[in-house]
């Protein structure tokens, strides 16, 4: 019989074991291998701004002792900003890079060129990244983690949170729409081309908080 799943907030030990899910889901459910080689720098990407000052609400699924899965977001996209600056300089201050690094730049070099859309930051300061390792999906974690995430925004008296996911994530935007979030905007992109084969498309959404009256465009 598996152990049992739960979930917890997050503690700076469990920075290692998100980035390792993080890169394990990172190519719309499986390993980020394919198009970003350098683990290391990956994990330091996404998952550090939320362990060096940027996190929110943010909670890993855990199952026998191990970080299966986890919901990471950021109340303020300027502290988010912040942070991951701090991230990105320490980077820089690696050992000269590898060929690892050097392919994984042809990645950052296209998001920088093809970014996804973001919605007005005034009307939806926070963001958020849900991940679950394939075993672990199919047994509500996702809400699980999704709900306890929304539970703290709306402490923190956040008037809305918006994400970025794309139409390859079928059961994904299933769960957003399922918990009160809303298409605010679709862009195709190139930007997977080189490693999907095909261009995808982009969705952003987004949930407000209750009474929150003011509907501005979404933007780039």
């Amino acid at each position: 019989m598996p152990a049992p799943l739960t979930i917890r907030p997050v503690c700076p030990q469990d920075c290692a074991g998100v980035a390792r899910v993080a890169y394990l889901t990172g190519f719309f459910g499986q390993s980020a291998q394919v198009y970003f080689p350098d683990r290391a720098l990956f994990g330091a990407l996404w998952a550090g701004p939320y362990f060096h000052g940027a996190g929110a609400g943010c909670f890993v699924a855990e199952q026998a002792g191990e970080v299966v899965g986890y919901v990471l977001g950021a109340s303020d996209h300027d502290r988010y900003r912040l942070a991951l600056a701090r991230v990105v300089a320490r980077q820089v201050g690696r050992a000269w890079p590898t060929g690892a690094t050097l392919h994984s730049l042809r990645y950052l070099w296209r998001a920088a060129r093809h970014p996804s859309p973001h919605a007005d930051w005034q009307a939806y300061p926070a963001h958020l990244h849900l991940n679950l390792l394939p075993a672990a999906r199919g047994a509500g974690m996702g809400r699980r983690l999704l709900e306890a995430h929304l539970s703290v925004l709306g402490g923190l008296g956040v008037p809305g949170v918006q994400l970025s996911t794309t139409t390859e994530n079928v059961a994904a935007l299933g769960l957003y729409r399922r918990l009160g979030f809303e298409v605010l905007d679709t862009r195709v992109t190139p930007l997977w081309t080189p490693w999907l084969g095909h261009p995808a498309t982009h969705v952003l959404m987004g949930r407000r908080a209750p009474g929150w009256d003011w509907d501005p465009a979404p933007r780039d």
